[in-house]
């Protein structure tokens, strides 16, 4: 769990919480029949005044890996496509959250996705660096097409969704090696 107040400069601050495993249950109706289901979730939630540091958007990145190491990195865009805000925090399995500055890690897009009905380009796919982990982190969209249109309700069109998470750590490589959730704002049109 990362519990951290972060200084947003203009905007002020922020408090922002994480809880990254939780034990979940409910149950699917699929074609009428009640399907139960468990799992893990991600529930986080964060305050703050991101539009006035974070004009242009934001990249979020989610991150369980199957070794029990948990990770979230947010690089927050100004209107001018500068990165005044970018931070991270890392959970190794059994051991304290850690703050990560934006000095110790990187993050590469490899790839775009242009929405057919928006026009917007997104990244899509992505290299992760921590280097005093030895540890890169490759994130594709299982689905190039999660782009969500909210223009009708709040106004925002934006991409989250899921990853395929290959890890490498140590020199050694492993697919599927996780489950990962990213969410971008700021590349398509307002309103």
């Amino acid at each position: 769990d990362t519990d951290g107040w972060i200084d947003v400069g203009p905007a002020g601050s922020s408090y922002y919480y994480s809880r990254t495993r939780e034990p979940t249950r409910g149950t699917l109706m699929l074609d009428g029949d009640r399907v139960p289901v468990t799992g893990i979730s991600w529930f986080d939630h964060q305050w703050g005044d991101f539009i006035s540091v974070g004009g242009g958007g934001w990249d979020w990145f989610a991150v369980n890996l199957d070794d029990g190491t948990d990770l979230t990195l947010s690089l927050v865009r100004a209107a001018d496509g500068t990165f005044p805000l970018v931070y991270g925090t890392l959970i190794p399995r059994g051991k304290p959250a850690e703050h990560l500055a934006a000095t110790e890690f990187s993050v590469e897009t490899t790839g775009h996705w242009t929405s057919p009905r928006t026009g917007a380009v997104y990244p899509a796919g992505w290299r992760i660096w921590l280097p005093r982990e030895d540890l890169t982190i490759v994130l594709d969209p299982t689905v190039a097409s999660q782009e969500l249109d909210t223009r009708p309700t709040t106004g925002v069109v934006y991409w989250e969704g899921s990853q395929a998470v290959t890890v490498v750590r140590d020199g050694v490589r492993r697919e599927r090696a996780g489950d990962a959730y990213v969410e971008l704002t700021g590349y398509a049109p307002a309103g």
